[in-house]
């Protein structure tokens, strides 16, 4: 009788699959650490001196520049008791509800008005009555054909030529300085700028006390006038008028 061949009890060895290595994770965690290394450098190279906004970047390329923060800028309707107002045209703060329209006027205008411009985006170009005329022109070829630019002669300034945007002042000894048109030309609806697209119209007139809206509803006047004057008829409201509505 024929005998069962035995069976072999060798293991058969398998050869171990090797995993690829997983360089697309690996190259996740590296982005992931630049991106936190960058963070940490960035902190520590600003530390103390917190995150800069565009105005910030924009007020350190001027030498001389005066910056007023935290300012104020509600609605009054008398007059405004801006710091150093009798040697300063003020560059911010509480103002009238009407603005300036933005022009070149020959004779001083109300500051009320004019910071409210400033709000809108406007620099106002102010210069000493006694200004040489070739430089009051170099100051009307700033302000001329630009709808957010306000020239007007300032009495008792403390320097021939300054210039202001909300919350910036820069004042000079002539209007060749080369810092004026640059203040000019940065700043006019700048970074510092808080109603962005309002408009730069309203009080289009020179004056020395704060203008309201007439009884006819469409004309600016002096409060003292207004005061003075009939009540208006009621079908010749302000709110008939967009041309005489106060903005903000």
């Amino acid at each position: 009788m024929a005998q069962a061949t035995p069976r072999s009890s060798r293991r058969v060895n398998v050869a171990p699959v090797k995993k690829p290595f997983p360089w697309g994770f690996a190259a996740g965690v590296g982005v992931l650490v630049l991106a936190l290394a960058g963070i940490i450098v960035y902190a520590v190279l600003n530390t103390g001196s917190g995150f800069r906004t565009a105005a910030d970047r924009l007020d350190e390329t001027f030498g001389g520049l005066t910056v007023d923060d935290n300012l104020e800028a509600n609605h009054v309707a008398g007059r405004v008791s801006y710091p150093g107002v009798t040697t300063l045209a003020p560059d911010g703060g509480n103002h009238n509800e009407i603005p300036q329209t933005c022009a070149v006027y020959t004779a001083p205008i109300v500051p009320e008005h004019a910071v409210h411009s400033m709000e809108h985006g406007a620099v106002w170009i102010t210069y000493r009555p006694d200004l040489p005329a070739d430089q009051i022109e170099v100051l009307q070829g700033l302000a001329e054909g630009n709808s957010y630019r306000i020239l007007s002669p300032y009495p008792g300034q403390a320097t021939p030529v300054a210039v202001q945007a909300w919350g910036r002042r820069l004042q000079a000894e002539s209007a060749s300085d080369p810092r004026v048109t640059k203040f000019v030309d940065d700043y006019t609806n700048g970074p510092q700028t808080r109603e962005v697209g309002a408009a730069c119209q309203g009080v289009d007139q020179p004056g020395t006390e704060p203008f309201v809206v007439g009884p006819d509803g469409q004309s600016f006047v002096p409060a003292s006038q207004a005061a003075q004057a009939p009540a208006a008829d009621p079908s010749t409201s302000a709110s008939a008028s967009p041309s005489a509505s106060p903005t903000n």
